[in-house]
């Protein structure tokens, strides 16, 4: 188990409803904010999204042509209630919506404050790595069973949430873990 590298992570957060602050991680120079709306942003490399944070929320509905039509594209996925600090602390746990199968080129997916019982639908996605931040199962079995059909995950990020015997089942999947604490959380 190892501490993630920093600039892995992507991070977005809210400062109430005047801005909001975007760490570009990896991407430094190269990345520029696409889209931005309560529920959705959208980073991107040139003009082809790279990084989507969303929340329940979200509707493609609301994206500009420009960036609707190549948002599949993104490389990176952010899915949590909401980009408010105060209120994702008091928020439910969501539920992982199908429209995130649709994001067929996605290797970094993150999930926060989210029910993940349902994880087999993503199985068939490239994600290489997987982050599961304050997260709520009902099964770990599923869990596990849908963790081990992924076919490109390579690393799993998770904190204090998830239970022991499924972090002991993915030791045993030969996944690389590490784990995130409250001082490397965005």
């Amino acid at each position: 188990m190892e501490w993630p590298n920093q600039e892995e992570i992507p991070k977005s957060y809210s400062t109430g409803n005047v801005s909001i602050g975007v760490d570009f991680g990896s991407l430094k120079d190269k990345g520029k904010i696409l889209f931005v709306n309560p529920e959705c942003s959208v980073i991107g490399v040139e003009d082809t999204p790279y990084m989507l944070f969303t929340t329940p929320k979200f509707d493609e509905i609301d994206l500009p042509p420009t960036v609707k039509d190549k948002i599949h594209e993104g490389k990176s996925l952010v899915f949590q209630p909401s980009f408010i600090s105060k209120v994702l602390k008091n928020s439910e746990h969501s539920l992982i919506p199908e429209w995130i199968a649709d994001f067929t080129k996605v290797e970094f997916l993150r999930f926060q404050r989210v029910n993940v019982g349902d994880l087999s639908i993503l199985k068939d996605l490239p994600v290489q790595h997987l982050m599961l931040e304050d997260i709520k199962l009902s099964d770990s079995d599923n869990l596990i069973i849908a963790i081990s059909q992924f076919k490109h995950l390579k690393k799993v990020s998770y904190d204090e949430s998830l239970p022991l015997e499924v972090k002991e089942a993915i030791e045993k999947l030969n996944l690389k873990l590490t784990l995130v604490t409250a001082g490397v959380k965005g």
